[in-house]
């Protein structure tokens, strides 16, 4: 077959009816590639808590939603294509699945030049079940919007990556008296040290990916970023429900809507699961009875964030952003790696707001400004003509700029030779303008409830 008769061709990927016991759910898929050879996958999800005394029409109408998401991992292998739900798609759960792969496999469709992937259909009869949603569109919600200030106190489970953003979050919460537990797919060191800082208890749920996908991609099926942020929030929900919370809050900030490039017509997000058009698209999918689910710190900037962090020093020492301190073999993880653009990142917004030693301290000793294998990294972040933001989560170039200003006045780092470089010294952004929108709280760009509002302001 050629690649042009391969790109016309159709491959296909079955949504089969999700099987749950107690807290272990099973995700089965059939994959049909373009010469109608099938592959079956089994994917197992097993949640810290059982989700037998819940509401059963709850429970399966996201159980559906999460069918729909983890199917990406699969799918991709048998892109362009389309998805195929037999047992039926209500309306709510089409739409979800078809923005999901349009905007979530963006990176993916634009690494691979599959633009097909924007089109991909979502097919299957209709179900069932369209009064059962909870209809949250863009206004907060929850039903604890209802109650009086004094009574809303939240039972809060917080999704915990190891990083800054997560640790700001419990904190706020912690520090507006709400009732916080911890979360998390998977765990890995920097995750469980947080929570050792913050001496609450990390409720893990475990999830596996059938073996098979590795096999396919090993043999060249098309690969490459999903949107993992979408599976974990509704794995995070269904943990809540199991578990009698009210509301899930992720961190993800205002910067994670910002796009990394425009390609046929569509803005390319890394971050789009993380960024506000997800939120939205989840809250209107979600079915009545489900918990809140809500990102605490939307309505600010990862420059606004990594001040508050940096108060927090208790966690400096276990916190990590770098994705090499989360690689599959444990001889291959490292705390930060001091060479890639989270790392990058981190050590700019952090250094405005730290002493030369506490920053360097964080990162072994290493200066990463002083390294020049780094410097157009920075320039990257920086958005400097004819480079493109990294496709990592890493904040607005804006912010970074504002970052760099505030180092052109700090008493421990503006004599420092990167900052005198020419391609770097006219990034800097210096106006009051530019440092009050950077620091700005935005107001209308997040689904907060008013208490939790109040909850992010005090950040």
């Amino acid at each position: 077959m050629t690649a042009t008769e391969q790109r016309q061709a159709i491959g296909e990927l079955a949504c089969l009816a999700p099987r749950v016991d107690g807290g272990r759910i099973e995700l089965d898929y059939v994959g049909t590639d373009t010469q109608g050879r099938e592959t079956r996958f089994t994917e197992v999800v097993e949640l810290p808590g059982s989700l037998d005394g819940v509401d059963a029409a709850t429970r399966d109408a996201l159980l559906r939603l999460l069918s729909l998401a983890a199917s990406l991992s699969y799918f991709k292998a048998f892109a362009p294509g389309r998805i195929v739900v037999p047992d039926g798609v209500t309306d709510v759960e089409r739409r979800f699945a078809v923005e999901l792969a349009r905007h979530g496999l963006g990176e993916f469709a634009y690494v691979n030049d599959l633009p097909e992937v924007f089109a991909t259909e979502v097919v299957g009869p209709s179900g069932d079940g369209e009064a059962a949603t909870s209809g949250a569109p863009a206004s907060p919600g929850g039903p604890s919007d209802l109650l009086p200030a004094a009574q809303c106190s939240r039972r809060v489970l917080v999704a915990v990556g190891g990083g800054k953003d997560s640790i700001v979050s419990i904190e706020a919460l912690l520090a507006a008296e709400h009732e916080v537990g911890l979360f998390s797919v998977n765990s890995y060191r920097p995750i469980e040290a947080t929570a050792e800082v913050a001496e609450r208890p990390l409720l893990t749920a475990r999830r596996r990916l059938d073996p098979e996908l590795f096999r396919l991609n090993a043999e060249g099926a098309p690969n490459g970023h999903v949107p993992v942020t979408a599976v974990n929030s509704l794995v995070a929900v269904l943990t809540a429900l199991a578990l009698g919370y009210d509301t899930v809050a992720f961190s993800n900030e205002a910067s994670s809507s910002y796009g990394n490039v425009e390609w046929h017509g569509q803005t390319i997000n890394h971050q789009w699961s993380k960024g506000i058009g997800f939120e939205r698209l989840l809250r209107e999918a979600l079915p009545a009875g489900a918990p809140t689910y809500v990102s605490l710190l939307r309505p600010l900037t990862e420059l606004r964030i990594a001040r508050r962090f940096a108060s927090h020093t208790s966690y400096h020492g276990v916190f990590t952003s770098c994705n090499r301190a989360f690689k599959l073999q444990e001889s291959e993880r490292t705390s930060w790696c001091a060479d890639c653009p989270k790392c990058r990142f981190v050590f700019l917004c952090l250094a405005p707001f730290l002493e030369r030693e506490e920053l360097l301290a964080i990162f072994s000793g290493r200066d990463m400004f002083a390294d020049p294998a780094q410097h157009e990294g920075f320039l990257e972040l920086l958005g400097a003509d004819g480079l493109l933001k990294p496709f990592e989560c890493v904040g607005e170039p804006d912010e970074c700029r504002v970052a760099l200003g505030l180092l052109l006045e700090h008493e421990g780092w503006r004599d420092h030779p990167f900052l005198s470089a020419p391609d770097v010294v006219g990034l800097a952004a210096t106006s009051a303008a530019d440092r009050e929108a950077v620091f700005a709280f935005r107001e209308h760009e997040h689904l907060l409830t008013p208490d939790l509002e109040a909850v992010a302001r005090a950040v």
